[in-house]
């Protein structure tokens, strides 16, 4: 090949390559504007890291107020974002923020992958075939739309499996030093990662034996990358022996993970209050000593939900997901169902190709597919001993499709019926096995097709206001797929709009969602109880006030008095319940929005009523806006509570609905009150919205 033609082919490289990356950024924005999960709303590991991020943003102040002790690594990452969005005055859209950094993020992985899969195949298109499967499988583009923390964790990891292949073709001591950082930095995301310095050092020894290499230089080598990754590990350790007077790596969550799953499902929650009430440095110890007991009794124990755990491993993700569970809580699966539906079958190919490679001659030498065949056993373990949680699968799946990159190189140098085809069918076999043993997916997707078929026909129901022909469709979709929370829930609120509670009550399959839940909740008029709601307002995962003011059926009323147990319905954009010496009230954000849907037309010459309290000295200027357009500001006083009357304007008059649109500038009291460690983004007070 002439020098024109290497560069022709590598301008054809980059510009594909290019194109991979903006269709995988353009995935991750799409998803980000559809999806309406939110860690403000979570009282899973995404709100705690969110917490965590957003106090130590505000403050400067890092906390492990929760009951374990975690990695600190992503929640640094977090806040610096979360801190940016507060310097440029938009805290309220800090999330955003974090999302956009982590799409920034998965593109740096997707041009790892490619670096990774051309070094470890020799071929550009291998690489672009990598970095393909980073931008396009669902996984991978959902995960940069979470605040978990698998994003830059496994961004870190291939920087470090990358960095350490460039030592092996160059030798240099700075690469080296690199993929001890690169580990070091990935351990303080994920701690499993930094006992995974044993695999690099037996990395090490394979490859000076094969090179015939002086075991003095592999020593070195070994002690330059463990003392690289302490280095960034080692400062997070001395802070938890100073705060805690305990040797603590990195975390507690493997000792106490490691309880919990050896003991009885049934006894969790009474482990967990138990540990909540012992001092923090204490927890870790505590059940540490208790996994022993369990293992002394039984050493089986350890294994005792192997081989379904490693089942549960090999599945359909996105069809599991969405086909199977009773709910997909609030993630917008049904939206991406043409990203989803055909990235499974892109898995199952990727997985097919990457083990078939796997199982053919080591193109990147013994060394490096032993390190890569340990990192699948060392995860794969991981996820067995303790449980199977799919984006603790995502470092698995890389892997696979760096070496499913290279397969179709891989398989064309060895012949098929040589040594190599045994253990190749034995694979395929295998794992086709695995993956088809574990569901029936034509009855599954047939069976789903069904459901969402009736799902479709409900919802077009409801907007041509047939709540007849809703309510026959939704059970339609309970009929297809019993479990399913969603054919419930939607039922249920069909039901409700016909003014039949108590049918709707007895539709719901409680304890199988969070929205059932919280229909539940609502539904137990007039004995709501506001401390329950309000729990689940704040653990719902998304936010409850948009999701009940878009979907659910409120009575028509002239009042609504905020931070009650009747509120949702009615509001949007406000904070978490509250009460002072006169009631209860909510805090409004940047902007809120109030619709009453009321008994009877509005009689011209109404008035609003709005009574409120500025959140600090002075005046806060709060806007009102109109459904037609009238827009009006309220100068809301700092420290007192008023009743603000405004005229309705004149072109309203006759309207069913007064919809109000609520706006105020924000500030954060841990900022500006001192003493505050409340980092929410706050403008005005209000109790009470009233039409009369």
């Amino acid at each position: 090949m002439t020098t024109d033609d290497t560069r022709a082919a590598s301008a054809r490289t980059i510009l594909w390559l290019a194109l991979i990356i903006l269709a995988g950024v353009a995935l991750r924005l799409w998803l980000v504007s559809v999806s309406p999960l939110d860690p403000r709303f979570s009282d899973a590991d995404d709100g705690d890291y969110y917490r965590r991020a957003l106090r130590l943003a505000v403050s400067g102040v890092y906390l492990d107020d929760s009951w374990l002790i975690r990695p600190p690594g992503h929640i640094v990452f977090f806040a610096i974002w979360l801190h940016l969005a507060m310097a440029l005055g938009m805290p309220h859209h800090g999330v955003l923020f974090v999302q956009l950094a982590q799409i920034a993020v998965s593109a740096g992985t997707m041009l790892l992958a490619f670096a990774i899969a051309h070094q470890l195949a020799g071929r550009r298109r291998a690489g672009l075939l990598a970095a393909g499967f980073v931008a396009l499988w669902f996984p991978y583009i959902e995960m940069t739309t979470v605040l978990f923390t698998e994003a830059s964790y496994l961004t870190l990891f291939l920087l470090h499996l990358w960095c350490l292949l460039r030592f092996d073709q160059s030798g240099r001591w700075r690469d080296l030093i690199a993929a001890g950082l690169a580990l070091g930095a990935a351990a303080l995301t994920r701690s499993p990662a930094l006992y995974a310095i044993a695999l690099v050092i037996g990395w090490l020894v394979l490859r000076a034996r094969g090179r015939g290499l002086p075991w003095q230089q592999v020593v070195r080598q070994a002690l330059v990358v463990a003392c690289a990754c302490l280095a960034v590990v080692g400062p997070w350790t001395v802070r938890n022996a100073v705060v805690y007077q305990r040797f603590i790596p990195v975390d507690t969550l493997g000792q106490i993970n490691l309880w919990l799953d050896l003991d009885a499902n049934e006894h969790r929650n009474t482990h967990i209050a138990t540990l909540r009430g012992m001092p923090q440095a204490d927890r870790a110890a505590y059940a540490l000593a208790r996994a022993r007991d369990i293992l002394a009794a039984d050493p089986t124990r350890l294994f005792h939900k192997s081989w379904p755990m490693f089942q549960h491993v090999w599945k359909a993700q996105y069809i599991e997901d969405l086909y199977v569970r009773q709910s997909f809580h609030a993630r917008p699966l049904r939206e991406a169902a043409w990203i989803g539906v055909p990235g499974d079958v892109l898995w199952l190919v990727v997985v097919l190709a990457g083990a078939l490679a796997l199982a053919s001659p080591a193109r990147e030498g013994w060394h490096t597919r032993l390190y890569i065949l340990a990192w699948l056993a060392y995860s794969l373990l991981t996820v067995i001993v303790f449980h199977v949680e799919p984006r603790y699968l995502l470092p698995i799946w890389a892997l696979f499709g760096l070496m499913a990159a290279g397969a179709p190189w891989a398989l064309g140098r060895a012949s098929w019926r040589g040594a190599w085809l045994v253990p190749r069918l034995a694979v395929v076999g295998a794992l086709l096995g695995l993956v088809f043993s574990y569901r029936d997916y034509p009855a599954l997707i047939e069976r789903g097709v069904r459901r969402e078929l009736a799902v479709a026909e409900a919802q077009r129901a409801a907007a041509d206001g047939d709540l007849v022909r809703a309510e026959q469709a939704w059970r339609d979709a309970g009929r297809a797929h019993p479990e399913s929370a969603e054919a419930r829930e939607g039922l249920a609120l069909t039901l409700m709009a016909q003014g039949r509670d108590a049918d709707a009550a007895a539709a719901l399959l409680r304890g199988s969602s969070r929205r059932t839940e919280l229909l539940g909740a609502l539904l137990e008029r007039p004995e709501r109880d506001p401390t329950r709601l309000a729990y689940l307002e704040a653990t719902a995962g998304e936010d409850v006030q948009r999701w009940t003011l878009d979907h659910l059926p409120a009575p028509a009323t002239t009042v609504v008095r905020l931070g009650s147990a009747a509120d949702l319905g009615y509001i949007a954009g406000f904070a978490p319940a509250e009460q002072d010496q006169r009631g209860p009230f909510r805090w409004l954000g940047a902007t809120g929005r109030v619709a009453l849907p009321l008994p009877e037309p509005l009689a011209a010459g109404s008035t609003l009523v709005i009574r409120a309290t500025g959140g600090r000295p002075g005046i806060t200027p709060l806007t009102v806006l109109f459904s037609d357009g009238t827009s009006v500001r309220v100068p809301v006083s700092g420290g007192v509570w008023r009743s603000y009357r405004l005229a309705v304007p004149a072109a309203l008059a006759g309207v069913t609905v007064v919809d109000l649109w609520l706006s105020a500038p924000i500030f954060v009291p841990a900022q500006e009150l001192p003493g505050s460690d409340d980092s929410r983004s706050l403008s005005v007070m209000i109790d009470e919205v009233r039409v009369q």
